[in-house]
């Protein structure tokens, strides 16, 4: 296509009675402007991805995006670490800190699981495999993320709702994770196993099956994490999803938050966009208010529901529905 576009504009210039002029010269630029951005579309990544595949061999291995989710989620857990150690002014509930004894719980299980399942596998299935020679065009690779976060979140949105629907997973698998009603970083993946597994395959279902490049599927995978530990980080970041994507279309902490306290609302991850189709948004208030009955596994039982409905958090909540 390149070629065929310098071949059509040299054959121009060099046609019998070719007169230059104004108009030419705009035509000419416009032909070169044209191949400028259909090379920059083709070759923008090839040379991060030349980097990637001779300096990073282990990419090559089929547990690469597991090692790489995993590092994505212990840098941003630590950032929040961070803030939360030192009292951040991004807190939204400024009434619970997470003590150490807290980050300690949640973090040691989780780490432990996800290095120990990791290195086994690294080390029984030693193998590398081949990667693609080109780099994704820009075109396809922003197609392809943007289509794994909206696939993989509507699947999310389901799955989270389903969860709190039937009984039997809302009170054996999903209470697990509200274990936490005030949340923190390392909580964010306080997860059931069996959920744990379910929401991976969500998320990377549409990627692996649609055969996405392997460098959309690691960035996507990448960031994936690091907005599930930012939703439930308990701060507000201006990178939250909420912050930058218009017409409280986008997740994060801060519409997530109260959803630990009311369970009833805000079952989207990085877009709300599916809570305001099918009914389940609620926009968050403000100052964040604890629900009255402050038990465990209090959202499970009618008659703390029906004493929580009279409360005045939650009659503040149900003004901003």
């Amino acid at each position: 296509c390149s070629a065929r576009l310098l071949g059509l504009s040299l054959s121009a210039l060099c046609s019998p009675g070719f007169e230059f002029g104004k108009a030419s010269f705009d035509q000419l630029g416009a032909v070169f402007m044209m191949q400028h951005l259909y090379d920059l579309n083709q070759n923008a990544l090839q040379p991060l991805w030349e980097l990637i595949v001779e300096q990073c061999p282990f990419t090559r291995h089929w547990l690469f995006p597991g090692w790489l989710t995993l590092a994505s989620f212990i840098i941003f857990c630590l950032y929040f670490t961070w803030k939360d150690v030192f009292r951040h002014t991004s807190k939204l509930d400024t009434a619970f800190w997470p003590t150490t004894e807290d980050m300690l719980r949640a973090a040691v299980p989780q780490l432990a699981v996800y290095f120990g399942l990791n290195g086994l596998f690294t080390y029984l299935y030693p193998e590398l495999g081949s990667l693609p020679e080109r780099a994704p065009t820009l075109l396809r690779f922003l197609f392809e993320v943007t289509a794994s976060f909206v696939a993989g979140d509507f699947f999310i949105y389901w799955e989270h709702r389903i969860m709190h629907l039937v009984p039997y997973l809302r009170t054996k698998i999903h209470s697990v994770h509200h274990d936490y009603h005030s949340c923190f970083s390392w909580a964010g993946g306080w997860v059931h196993p069996a959920e744990d597994t379910l929401v991976i395959l969500c998320q990377v279902s549409v990627p692996l099956v649609c055969g996405f490049h392997p460098l959309s599927l690691w960035c996507f995978t990448f960031w994936w994490v690091a907005f599930l530990v930012e939703e439930h980080s308990g701060h507000d970041v201006w990178w939250g999803p909420h912050n930058w994507l218009p017409f409280s279309m986008g997740g994060g902490a801060t519409p997530h938050l109260p959803h630990h306290m009311y369970p009833a609302k805000n079952f989207g991850f990085v877009l709300l966009v599916w809570d305001h189709l099918f009914g389940t948004f609620a926009q968050h208030p403000t100052p964040i208010v604890k629900p009255k009955h402050y038990r465990q596994w209090w959202e499970y039982s009618r008659q703390t529901d029906d004493e929580e409905n009279q409360s005045p958090a939650s009659q503040q909540l149900k003004k901003t529905m």
